[in-house]
């Protein structure tokens, strides 16, 4: 089961993937962005409902501020799962909702889609970008 819902994850995320490098999407600054997960994939362990929390920060060129901060808490327990911040890193905001965090074009470190079977968010967090 566990294995199934991996493939079906990984699936799910790299057709979003192609379909997110067809539109384009400047970085947003000074935002605070939170979702709720249903599905999390971080740092290739997994989870379910989770909510992770986005903050962008201003564009000040400030080096202790800048990137964005990333905090993952179990919706269950209410415990941080996960906590750093993604220094040099940008938030991209797409048309259908889609949020991805990552280093210009090159590198993807945070995807975060809808399910295209059902009404619920799917979250895929690689610190260093593609694995």
């Amino acid at each position: 089961m566990k294995n199934l819902l991996s493939v079906t994850l990984a699936f799910i995320f790299s057709i979003t993937t192609s379909f997110a490098q067809t539109e384009t999407a400047k970085p947003t600054h000074d935002v605070t962005v939170e979702r709720e997960i249903a599905y999390a994939t971080i740092e290739k362990k997994e989870y379910k409902n989770v909510t992770i929390t986005l903050k962008a920060a201003p564009l000040s060129g400030n080096v202790f501020t800048d990137g964005i901060k990333v905090i993952v808490t179990d919706n269950a327990t209410g415990k941080k799962i996960y906590q750093k911040r993604f220094s040099k890193s940008y938030l991209y905001a797409f048309s259908d909702g889609q949020l991805q965090v990552g280093k210009g074009n090159a590198l993807t470190q945070i995807i975060i889609s809808k399910s295209k079977y059902g009404d619920y968010w799917n979250l895929e967090l690689r610190e260093k970008g593609i694995y």
